[in-house]
C-alpha cells in the first residue's frame, strides 16, 4: 500500500515538474515585496519632484529655467529608477536598449540631458521649454508603454476614473 502511494506520488510530482508552464516558472517574474516597496518609493518621489516642478517652478520658469529643469529631470530619473527597482537593473537596461525601444531611450535620455544643458548652461528660456515639452512627451510614452494593456488599458482606466468622479459629484 505504501509502495503504491510512493510510486503514485513520485509519478505525479515528476509529471508536474516536467510541465512546460509550472508554477515556479510562472512566478519567477513576479517582483518581491522589497522590489515593490522600492518601486513605490521611487515612483512616489518622482511624482513628488514633478509636482513640485509644475506647481512651484513652472510659473517662474522665465526667470529661472534651471530650477524647473533640475526638479523635473530629477522626477523623471526617479520614475525611471522605479522601473529599475521593479525589474532589476540588468533586465531594465536590456529592455531599454532593445532594438524596439532604443529610439525612445535615446530621445528620452537626450531630452533629459538637453533640458539640463539648455537651462543651466545656456540659460535659454525657449530651448528649455522645447526640451521640457519633449521630455514630458517622452515620459508620457514611457508610462503608457509600461502600463498593463498599453494605451488601451490606460484609456479604460481613465474613462472608469472619470465616470466614477462624475458620479461622485452628481454630474
Amino acid at each position: 500500500m505504501y509502495a503504491l502511494a510512493f510510486v503514485l506520488e513520485y509519478r505525479v510530482s515528476k509529471g508536474v515538474r516536467e510541465l512546460p508552464g509550472n508554477f515556479q516558472s510562472a512566478t519567477s517574474n513576479v517582483p518581491s515585496g522589497k522590489a515593490l516597496m522600492y518601486f513605490g518609493l521611487f515612483l512616489a518621489t518622482g511624482v513628488f519632484f514633478i509636482f513640485i516642478a509644475f506647481t512651484m517652478f513652472l510659473p517662474v520658469m522665465v526667470l529661472m529655467p534651471q530650477k524647473f529643469a533640475i526638479c523635473f529631470t530629477l522626477g523623471c530619473c526617479f520614475i525611471i529608477g522605479s522601473f529599475f527597482a521593479l525589474k532589476g537593473p540588468k533586465n531594465q537596461l536590456a529592455h531599454m536598449f532593445s532594438k524596439e525601444r532604443l529610439p525612445f531611450t535615446v530621445i528620452f535620455i537626450g531630452s533629459m540631458l538637453g533640458t539640463l544643458y539648455v537651462s543651466m548652461g545656456l540659460h535659454s528660456y525657449i530651448l528649455s521649454v522645447f526640451f521640457s515639452v519633449l521630455q514630458v512627451l517622452a515620459l508620457a510614452y514611457y508610462a503608457v508603454s509600461y502600463f498593463p494593456g498599453g494605451s488601451t488599458g490606460m484609456k479604460f482606466l481613465s474613462s472608469a476614473l472619470t465616470s466614477s468622479v462624475t458620479k461622485c459629484f452628481g454630474r
